[in-house]
């Protein structure tokens, strides 16, 4: 084995016990506990990654310009900052206890009336979402509900032992997981049982993707959600979770995306993953403080800004 690989290897173990010891040590806290925690670990968070502040404040001027301050941008970062930290000690306090997602849940989520008649049509449903909020939890809350089977495509992690702490996390309440590089069939079978797939189309795509407008700038973006729906017949729903001030969330399912078709496929498929695009714009700009500002969403251009560097 060579140097890298051994180096590599103790790194990651490394990470899985710094995991491990946060999963012992949250597991016996109160929920406003971690609520508490979770605002400190953000706020540290914030002052200590200026490489992602920036990220984050690249970001946030693309999508308000100048219509909000320096101040008003740098308090929505924070925030941002402070919702990832918590959203990641809840997912690890509730992996031993997957009850307790109850307490996360403010009430039963609306919607679900048109998830049962979605169900009705037997053609599964894709659950467009975006990182934003917990999305985490929002998934778990979903496999408890025992309204269908619900899988997330998800990006192997690096670290094979934080791989399977996610894997883990994301499958506690019955759901499955779709790997990005595995066959299409599974999800068309997914399709076909009846069940749901989550998709999350917020994040920058470098290969394969098509370029819509995201907040006023081309985004490269994932377009197989419009490819497969256009194909199957598969309802789209989509399925956020909108935090309170009190660490918990409030889970919205639809309204359902009505799309047409108009005989040009290719085209159609531009259109329908733009009107997905402007559905999560939106949902940011009406509420900001809860998507991760920190991604770098507009990293690659199109051919026409070749030698155009955002970030």
């Amino acid at each position: 084995m060579s140097e890298n690989r051994i180096m590599t290897n103790v790194r990651h173990r490394l990470e899985y016990f710094v995991v491990l010891f946060f999963i012992f040590f949250l597991k016996n806290l109160s929920a406003k506990s971690i609520f508490r925690l979770g605002r400190i670990l953000g706020h540290l968070s914030y002052s200590f990654a200026t490489k992602r502040r920036k990220i984050a404040l690249i970001n946030l001027s693309i999508a308000f310009g100048n219509k909000k301050s320096n101040k008003e941008k740098k308090k929505i970062i924070k925030n941002s900052f402070i919702q990832v930290a918590l959203s990641a000690l809840q997912s690890l306090w509730v992996l031993k206890h997957p009850s307790r997602v109850n307490q996360l849940i403010e009430g039963a989520p609306s919607g679900l009336d048109l998830i049962k008649k979605c169900l009705l049509r037997r053609k599964g449903i894709f659950f467009l979402t975006a990182h934003y909020g917990n999305w985490e939890i929002m998934g778990i809350d979903h496999g408890f509900r025992g309204i269908c089977k619900l899988h997330s495509i998800i990006r192997r992690l690096d670290n094979p032992y934080l791989n399977e702490v996610a894997l883990k996390l994301r499958t506690v309440s019955g759901n499955g997981t779709f790997y990005r590089d595995e066959s299409l069939l599974q999800i068309v079978r997914a399709l076909k049982n009846n069940e749901a797939i989550a998709i999350m189309m917020d994040q920058n795509t470098a290969k394969g993707g098509v370029f819509v407008d995201f907040f006023g700038r081309k985004a490269a973006t994932a377009r197989a959600l419009a490819r497969l729906s256009y194909r199957t017949g598969t309802p789209i729903i989509p399925f956020f979770c909108y935090p309170t001030r009190n660490g918990t969330y409030h889970v919205k399912y639809g309204p359902e995306l009505i799309l047409k078709k108009t005989g040009h496929k290719e085209q159609d498929i531009v259109t329908w993953t733009q009107s997905f695009e402007k559905l999560i714009e939106k949902t940011i700009h009406d509420t900001p403080n809860p998507w991760t500002w920190a991604h770098k969403r507009w990293k690659t251009r199109p051919s026409e800004e070749q030698g155009t560097k955002i970030y």
